[in-house]
């Protein structure tokens, strides 16, 4: 049998090495030129018309801009019928009207948006098929193109929602619905308390403004579940009179991959510990999402 030996080098050995190495030695990186990539982001919702975002991806160390492609030819295909979409120009000041929005964000936004944003949109609303799928093509004036398909998703009622109360007269709610199991299924669960605030004007007059808290926001699968009675719950952190709104979004798992790998990626970009992170793409020839969802949400008030 043979012996292995491994030899150990004594740490002030290593660290004398490295003090004999020259650290500030600068390096030249040769970096190939960047060639920008489309990029696309479209969400399909019954009732509503068809609106597609399409950009260039941008050079890690380049300036922060959206750069909008524009006249390109956008079509979304379902049941063999063709949408082509025409281009709509929103301008910076209308999408985020004075008064509203902080003077000083609206300059620092001016420069990443430019005079405004760009979509693709129809006089045309998304159906409303969940058996059927939809198709999309992009062609930018320079030959450049993608592709993409998606489904939309049926919509998911809550079948009944639960409210029970500690000794300390504290109350939870659960939210509780049937899963479908003769499919894999994605959700995304939002969980928000109505909150009413009280102003009072200089003149004595009394007006109430009406604004929604985030609780919960996640997404879940069905995958441990399947075909079972699925529940969302809370904590004992709710009173009477308390106003919760519950939505259930029925989503496509390409959304679901699509908004944990943005989410990793946005994290890692702040944090050097957190690992790099690829944000999926279900576009052929670009990136980007093109998806489909449905939601319901319940209107709750405690008593």
């Amino acid at each position: 049998m043979k012996a292995f030996r491994i030899y150990l080098l004594p740490i002030w050995a290593i660290l004398i090495t490295l003090t004999a190495c020259d650290l500030q030695q600068e390096v030249e990186l040769d970096l190939p030129e960047y060639e920008p990539l489309l990029v696309v982001e479209s969400y399909l919702q019954p009732g509503n018309p068809y609106i597609v975002t399409l950009i260039e991806s941008a050079d890690f160390y380049g300036d922060i801009q959206i750069n909008f492609v524009r006249d390109a030819e956008v079509v979304i295909s379902h049941n063999g019928i063709n949408d082509t979409l025409v281009p709509f120009e929103i301008p910076l000041d209308f999408a985020f009207p004075p008064g509203f929005v902080d003077t000083t964000l609206l300059q620092q936004l001016g420069p990443i948006l430019g005079e405004g944003a760009y979509i693709y949109t129809s006089l045309n609303t998304v159906p409303e098929d969940y058996n059927s799928e939809f198709k999309l093509s992009a062609t930018a004036p320079d030959g450049r193109s993608l592709s993409a398909r998606t489904f939309i998703p049926a919509p998911v009622e809550a079948d009944s929602i639960i409210v029970r109360f500690n000794e300390d007269s504290l109350a939870l709610m659960l939210t509780q619905f049937q899963d479908d199991p003769n499919q894999a299924n994605f959700y995304r669960r939002i969980l928000e308390r109505r909150v009413v605030d009280t102003i009072v004007s200089e003149t004595g007059d009394t007006s109430f403004n009406y604004r929604s808290r985030t609780e919960q926001d996640f997404f879940t699968d069905d995958e441990i579940n399947n075909g079972e009675i699925i529940t969302f719950g809370t904590l004992f952190e709710y009173q009477k009179g308390d106003s919760l709104i519950n939505t259930i979004y029925h989503v496509t798992e390409d959304y679901s991959r699509f908004v944990e790998t943005r989410d990793a990626a946005i994290i890692a970009s702040f944090s050097p510990f957190a690992p790099p992170t690829v944000v999926f793409s279900n576009i052929e020839g670009g990136l980007g999402i093109f998806t489909g969802f449905t939601f319901t949400e319940r209107l709750t008030v405690i008593e």
